[in-house]
This record gives C-alpha cells, sequence and structure tokens, in this order.
C-alpha cells in the first residue's frame, strides 16, 4: 500500500514517539503524560483484543503464534 506523505503528515500530526533502553520507564512516562494531556496511550499491543480476533494464523502468523503453539519448545 502506497500512502502519499501528506495523507501520513496530516495523519501523524499529534503523534509522539517515546523511545529508549529496556526499563528506562517509557511506559510510566507516556501513561503520565497521557493522563496530563487528555491523549490516548497506544501502549504495547495496543488494540491487541482486536487483532486477536481478525488475524489468522494463515496470514497473520506472527500475530497468532500463541494460537498455533503446540508446546513450549516451538
Amino acid at each position: 500500500m502506497k500512502i502519499e506523505n501528506n495523507i501520513l503528515k496530516h495523519y501523524l500530526r499529534n503523534v509522539y514517539f517515546i523511545t529508549g533502553t529496556a526499563y528506562a520507564g517509557k511506559s510510566t512516562t507516556v501513561k503520565m503524560l497521557s493522563e496530563k494531556f487528555g491523549m490516548i496511550f497506544c501502549g504495547e499491543n495496543y488494540h491487541g483484543a482486536i487483532s486477536d480476533i481478525v488475524a489468522t494464523p494463515e496470514l497473520q502468523p506472527d500475530i497468532c503464534y500463541l494460537k498455533t503453539l503446540t508446546d513450549w519448545k516451538v
């Protein structure tokens, strides 16, 4: 899918990305900022419940790996 830059810039104009190493406090910082400024906290696995229902192992194997897991070795 090709999406032109002007469309992306429009929809991402109020999106902020917080990065850092493991256990640096990214999730805590984002949660606090979202509460303070009335923003949406899109944390890890945001919308995961929807993708768990819609995704199929044939088309999205990486999302469905827990559905197809047979034992701890796989």
